[in-house]
């Protein structure tokens, strides 16, 4: 159980700073499946493998240069990613950097041949739960081929992890799911890698949230928060994989968009520690290591304070 002390403390600024060494990219928003609950934007816009290798190397020169940090992860997510041919040879270009890539995919297309540092690259496969919900939300036959993926992943070398979706139709299944994955698939490496996420359209109670939340191990997880740079298909960089707020774009100079991001978070900081209210103008996203995506909608909410205040009554 988290001690309540740790719910209520301010950003750290050195946790601020470290953030700076994991960064989020979503090259596209279109994806090869139509899932029920999925609330991406779907634009058309897309970032060439050219364009995302131009942003890292300049973003982790000046990251160097200025922090004495080193850019160590990126975490890709779509869209599915694997729509794209040439995505394998963006990741091995990454990781020839020696940058850890993490790969969140519905795991039905199969291109992970290509990849050449399995290693150093994870991957997170999206299930929604036991085989018949998890078809239900994306369509006959995918639950199949996305533990087939899983499979070769794991004989060809890449640590693996699942993202359970909980909805309200697999939330009876938090616990029994995980567990049929090795008692059903064989996946026995997998009790340990599962990560939950909550869904976005709202369907579980305040309470079921608040459960899933508290009590098991969730994306992104509690002790690191969501803050971190997110580059997105339109070239719009922002401070979390979910906000709108823009802080700048692929084209700036790395300073200008680092130190609206810094802005952003001291604010954040300073409106947790005083107890001031967030407004969709201020707020940079889920930014706070106690919130995690979603928080205020999901619990019903006005701003991330009165999630704070919720939180500590329950612990």
């Amino acid at each position: 159980m988290v001690q309540k002390k740790n719910r209520t403390q301010g950003i750290d600024q050195a946790q601020i700073i470290s953030s700076l060494e994991n960064i989020y990219i979503s090259p596209l928003e279109t994806c090869n499946l139509a899932c029920h609950y999925c609330y991406t934007a779907k634009t058309p816009q897309s970032l060439s493998n050219r364009q995302i290798l131009d942003f890292v190397t300049n973003y982790s020169d000046f990251i160097h240069k200025s922090y004495s940090l080193n850019l160590k992860s990126i975490i890709f997510c779509g869209g599915e990613v694997f729509l794209r041919p040439d995505f394998p040879q963006l990741v091995n270009s990454l990781t020839d950097l020696d940058i850890f890539i993490t790969i969140i995919t519905n795991g039905t297309i199969n291109r992970l041949k290509y990849i050449k540092n399995p290693k150093n690259c994870q991957i997170l496969v999206s299930l929604d739960g036991p085989k018949a919900i998890h078809d239900q939300n994306r369509g006959q036959g995918n639950f199949d081929k996305s533990i087939k993926y899983i499979k070769q992943a794991q004989k060809l070398g890449f640590p693996i992890g699942v993202m359970f979706l909980i909805t309200k139709d697999s939330y009876p299944y938090k616990d029994s799911f995980p567990a049929s994955l090795s008692q059903l698939y064989k996946l026995d490496k997998l009790s340990n890698s599962i990560t939950y996420l909550t869904d976005r359209r709202l369907s579980l109670t305040p309470d079921q949230c608040l459960d899933i939340k508290l009590h098991y191990p969730t994306f992104p997880a509690k002790n690191f928060g969501c803050f971190q740079l997110s580059l997105q298909s339109t070239g719009i960089i922002t401070g979390c994989c979910e906000s709108s707020l823009s802080l700048g774009n692929i084209t700036d100079h790395p300073s200008v968009y680092i130190q609206n991001f810094l802005n952003s978070l001291n604010h954040c900081q300073t409106c947790h520690l005083k107890s001031e209210n967030l407004t969709s103008d201020t707020c940079n996203g889920c930014c706070h290591h106690n919130y995690l995506c979603g928080y205020p909608h999901e619990f019903n909410q006005p701003d991330c304070h009165h999630v704070i205040k919720l939180f500590n009554k329950k612990l």
